[in-house]
């Protein structure tokens, strides 16, 4: 797991109050209801632990539009939560791979993700997108079944 850094503040009465920096959320959405949903979780999460979200959408080649309508509607919903955020979109086929690469490398205390997505063959072969983050991510994994 991710370590955060708490720093203790002393007020001038003598009172110690723990003061802990962002929680970085990274959400992967997809489009589909299951992955709004993860979305809306992260934003509930960010709003309780002062958190920063990272949306990540992965699509594959010709999708790039797709992607794109993905990405503006979450970042419609969280600019009306109020919730600070960045969104990306990246070309590739292994959207499991992408979030657990992103969680490490930028340090995130979270992933969040919706327990089924849109779904293809490759997906029913290889497991789901949620069981592979589960099983790889370096931080805790919140997977959002409605």
């Amino acid at each position: 797991m991710a370590k955060r850094q708490i720093r203790l503040l002393f007020t001038l009465d003598g009172w110690c109050e723990e003061m802990k920096e962002k929680m970085k959320i990274l959400v992967g959405i997809d489009g589909s209801e299951y992955s709004m949903g993860a979305l809306v979780e992260a934003s509930n999460v960010a709003k309780k632990f002062s958190g920063f979200v990272k949306v990540v959408t992965v699509y594959r080649r010709g999708m790039e539009e797709e992607a794109e309508k993905i990405r503006q509607n979450a970042k419609r919903f969280l600019e009306t939560e109020r919730i600070d955020c960045t969104l990306s979109t990246i070309l590739g086929s292994n959207p499991s791979r992408a979030l657990v690469d992103i969680a490490k490398s930028e340090n995130f205390d979270l992933i969040v993700v919706g327990s089924r997505g849109l779904g293809s063959a490759v997906a029913f072969l290889l497991g789901s997108v949620s069981k592979q983050v589960v099983s790889k991510a370096p931080c805790d994994v919140l997977v959002v079944k409605k």
